[in-house]
């Protein structure tokens, strides 16, 4: 055999090589996206769920917000109940010296 025939067929056997592994990348690059794409769709899914969750979580921190504010102001109104009380008790307590 001549080396440049047997080059040649070196060279022709690669050349069909390199065809089946582009060939073989291009399979798994679609692989590969089509795997991309449900994996945005489940984040997608997540990202739902994650805020169907969070918004009434947000709402009963405002809510338990609201409570506690309330519960302030009824300390306050009762303690100037308490200061008109003590105020008009000392008062009469006054008149009645």
């Amino acid at each position: 055999m001549d080396t440049q025939t047997l080059l040649v067929i070196v060279i022709a056997l690669l050349a069909v090589n390199l065809i089946f592994v582009g060939f073989y990348i291009v399979l798994i690059l679609k692989e590969v996206r089509t795997s991309i794409t449900k994996m945005n769709t489940f984040l997608d899914t997540v990202n739902e769920v994650g805020d169907a969750v969070a918004d009434p979580i947000v709402g009963a921190s405002g809510a338990v917000s609201a409570f506690t504010q309330g519960m302030k102001t009824f300390g306050i109104i009762k303690k100037l109940i308490a200061n008109k009380k003590r105020v008009k008790s000392d008062e009469v307590r006054e008149e009645e010296e």
